[in-house]
């Protein structure tokens, strides 16, 4: 019950319609308030003179201190508690407690009593100077001469009366709140358990086994290419260390063919190989900078997520721009590290990120533009951490790419 507030668990509507016939047959003003005090029902058949003398500048102050030394009794008896305020009408607080906790109350009366009803206590600070004024005039003696007068008997079995009501509301609408809440977090479960059904089933070992050795043939064919080429019109120092990277590339790749999780650094550094190589075939078309916190490097993450990515900003993002840049950078949320990539590329319409993150997405006749790096990307992640945990990308026409993968710290 933390946390929860009466109207959190109850239907006001019904509860103004109970309160509105419960004044009308016993001849009693009431609202319900909630443990500040504060109304959540209109006033029902709220007398005249506690109307106007609630208009009146300082009286309102006493008829809140008045509510609240009901109310506080109330409460701490946990039973009806029946008062006198300081205009010296009488009124009741009818405590609403669920589970043990107080949640409101109901207020009602505005009456008078017979004289031998009279044994109640009352709030007795002092009057206001204007409340004082107020209530010598004629007008406030002709108002209290029409309030309803009533016997000690009716104001006690009207306040149990009320109690038994409002509480009977209270506990119906905690167990139906209690009941919303199993049915949306069944639903929540459902959910997540078809969506891993559906994943397990696209992601079967074999299809995995593909997708984590999967190197882009696009991108072995231009390295290839880029070697031979060096090789002809170099001496062969930068057809060595395009070598070196390739095959520390490739040994990275059969060496985590069937490990899941690898640690952020050993994605970075595979990352910078990949990046090197492209910058060697694209000369000064691409530069890059990476920026994540050490602190996070030894924080594991699944096999070949963030190559995808980068291989998408160079070739549908600054392939086509010169001065293109990409930035890979960390941000620390809590029990979550992000990693974005960023690139100042062509970038897309929001309506292209949708169609390539539901898979819909086809270029027309271009196999490598099809987004389908960005979807396995974002289906491992789904697999290894849940739905929670899928691709954020952003992008505007002209102005760059950004995508953002969020890691959990434990896994």
């Amino acid at each position: 019950m933390k946390g929860i507030s009466l109207k959190d668990i109850i239907d006001v509507e019904t509860l103004q319609k109970i309160q509105d016939n419960f004044s009308a047959v016993t001849k009693l003003a009431a609202v319900t308030v909630d443990f500040k005090g504060e109304p959540i029902t209109k006033y029902s058949n709220f007398t005249n003179f506690c109307t106007r003398f609630r208009e009146v500048g300082a009286c309102k102050e006493h008829c809140y201190q008045s509510d609240a030394f009901g109310g506080i009794k109330a409460a701490r008896s946990g039973k009806p508690a029946i008062y006198r305020c300081h205009a010296g009408l009488y009124d009741m607080a009818v405590p609403i407690i669920f589970e043990g906790q107080f949640l409101g109350s109901i207020l009602a009366g505005q009456v008078h009593m017979e004289e031998d009803s009279v044994n109640y206590p009352g709030n007795d600070s002092t009057l206001s100077k204007e409340a004082e004024a107020f209530l010598a005039t004629e007008e406030a003696k002709n108002l209290l001469e029409e309030i309803h007068i009533t016997t000690d008997e009716h104001m006690i079995n009207s306040a149990n009366l009320l109690s038994i009501m409002g509480n009977y509301v209270v506990k119906n609408g905690f167990a139906e709140y209690i009941q919303n809440e199993l049915n949306e977090k069944n639903q929540k479960l459902i959910n997540e358990m078809k969506v891993r059904m559906s994943l397990e089933k696209s992601l079967s070992d074999a299809e995995l086994k593909v997708l984590k050795s999967q190197v882009n043939p696009h991108f072995l064919f231009n390295a290839l290419n880029t070697i031979s080429n060096l090789s002809i019109i170099e001496k062969a120092d930068k057809t060595t260390e395009v070598i070196y990277f390739l095959s520390d590339m490739l040994r990275y790749t059969i060496k985590n063919e069937i490990e899941n999780l690898v640690t952020i650094e050993q994605e970075l550094d595979y990352v910078k190989k990949y990046l090197r190589i492209q910058q060697i075939r694209m000369g000064h078309k691409l530069d890059f900078a990476i920026d994540v916190d050490p602190a996070f490097l030894q924080i594991r993450m699944p096999f070949m997520i963030l190559q995808p990515i980068v291989n998408n900003s160079i070739d549908h993002g600054i392939y086509s721009v010169d001065n293109g840049l990409i930035r890979i950078y960390s941000e620390d949320l809590g029990k979550d590290i992000m990693l974005t990539i960023e690139d100042n590329g062509v970038g897309m319409e929001e309506s292209r990120v949708e169609e390539i993150l539901s898979g819909k997405y086809d270029s027309t006749g271009k196999p490598s533009s099809n987004g389908i790096g960005l979807l396995n990307s974002d289906k491992r992640l789904i697999h290894q951490f849940g739905s929670g945990y899928r691709l954020k990308i952003e992008s505007k026409v002209n102005e760059g790419t950004r995508i953002s993968i969020k890691i959990p710290r434990q896994v």
